[in-house]
């Protein structure tokens, strides 16, 4: 805006001095026009072929981690830049280690930036330590470059794409730190690794025996032969373990969650995942609160894959702490597929009378029940279920919710003062190319 004025006063004495035919206001014009056109030209080129990389060590990390993260500035092109700042938003679960951003708008996100000068067809590199000091998906949009001429009259500012996600996934604990046994948590489970028939997977058919089920019986085989046949199953030795994460707090979900106590759930899942994997169980993952990327509800059909640990806990880095569904509901529909001796584990901060009589039913269709009761106070036992009491420690730095920025530090004139916040530091100096 400044710049138009500028050059709208240069044409000015310019017209100026023509009509009144003074040479010093004619060159004066002259000289300003062109110094204006120069310094107009130079802001419209500054920001072609400059490019903005983000790039972090690794791409999956646990609550805790350092991550290490490189920004990479170049310049491809022969015009130098006489100054340039970018700003990229983080979120405020990121802390840099040894370095201060500065605040956002949001209290939730800070900003990470950098003004550099640069040369042509150079590179300017910055090294970073990130520490990831709360669960969650992180992603990365767009980064703001900012620059323009030598002389400070103009200013172009655009936005450049910089995807980027980084999985934090939740503590993980061994199950003496939970309060569970170390060994046969949920009970001897070596008569359930006896051969057992996969639903699922048909291997043929044969004829059929009174003893047979009705329900086995193949109907177009049947009618094929004009004869009874009943389906055969595929063995499998392979333990099945269902987790399901109740994400509520109270007994109406109406009523809200309890961010702590939601996130000892979440400790409590991802960890009881780890030894289920260590037992090459097949296992999977259900709750009733949704994910980060996406509204509905998440679900982890069960597998045995090795892969299949990874999966979980990138959907437990992405759950959010609130209710889609009710959990009950949640229960009765994801059980209704699970094969005859199945270990159902269902971690949740409440008990009420609803879900007790689910667990209940549970038992007597032949599943195996095991519930972690994350509550205060020991709950009443359930007849034939294991049940064990896991509530959450007193101050665990992993269940606390991530704190905003304080905005003193944007207001406060005494830095020295006893008490105060530091100041937002400099971005170090880079690594030039």
């Amino acid at each position: 805006m400044y710049g138009r004025s500028y050059l709208a006063l240069a044409v000015g004495v310019l017209v100026l001095g023509i009509l009144f035919q003074q040479p010093a206001l004619t060159t004066l014009g002259l000289l300003s026009g062109l110094t204006l056109l120069i310094a107009w030209g130079w802001q419209a080129a500054c920001l072609t072929g400059v490019t903005y990389e983000r790039r972090f060590g690794e791409d999956h990390a646990f609550l805790g981690e350092r991550v290490p993260l490189d920004v990479t500035i170049t310049n491809f092109k022969l015009l130098p830049l006489s100054w340039l700042e970018t700003d990229d938003v983080f979120p405020s679960g990121l802390q840099f280690v040894d370095y201060q951003p500065e605040l956002a708008s949001s209290p939730h996100y800070v900003i990470f930036g950098h003004t550099t000068a640069m040369r042509w067809f150079e590179r300017v590199h910055w090294h970073y330590e990130v520490e990831c000091s709360t669960r969650g998906l992180y992603r990365f949009g767009t980064v703001v470059l900012r620059s323009g001429d030598l002389f400070g009259l103009f200013t172009r500012e655009e936005e450049q794409p910089a995807p980027a996600r980084l999985y934090v996934y939740p503590k993980i604990l061994d199950l003496p730190a939970l309060g569970l046994p170390p060994r046969h948590p949920f009970g001897d489970l070596r008569a359930q690794r006896q051969l057992l028939e996969d639903p699922l997977r048909t291997a043929g058919v044969r004829e059929y025996r009174p003893e047979d089920p009705f329900k086995r019986v193949h109907w177009k085989a049947t009618a094929r032969t004009q004869q009874l046949q009943v389906r055969l199953y595929e063995q499998t030795t392979t333990h099945t373990v269902m987790l399901f994460l109740n994400i509520e707090s109270y007994e109406h979900i109406y009523e809200g969650v309890e961010a702590a106590r939601a996130e000892w759930a979440i400790v409590v899942t991802a960890s009881l995942a780890r030894y289920a994997a260590s037992q090459g169980w097949s296992f999977g993952l259900r709750s009733n609160a949704p994910a980060a990327d996406g509204g509905e509800a998440v679900r982890l059909p069960p597998s045995h894959r090795p892969e299949q640990l990874t999966r979980l806990l990138e959907a437990l880095a992405r759950v959010l702490v609130y209710a889609v569904r009710g959990f009950t509901e949640v229960l009765r529909a994801e059980t209704q597929s699970l094969p005859i001796g199945s270990t159902v584990i269902v971690i949740s901060p409440v008990l009420t009378d609803t879900l007790r009589g689910a667990l209940l039913r549970l038992r007597e269709r032949g599943l195996r029940v095991v519930v972690c009761a994350l509550t205060d106070a020991p709950p009443e036992p359930l007849p034939g279920l294991l049940l064990y009491h896991l509530p959450p420690p007193a101050d665990a730095p992993y269940l606390r919710p991530p704190k905003p920025p304080s905005l003193r530090t944007l207001f406060d004139e005494d830095a020295a003062a006893p008490g105060a916040p530091p100041a937002p530091a400099e971005a170090p100096a880079g690594v030039r190319a």
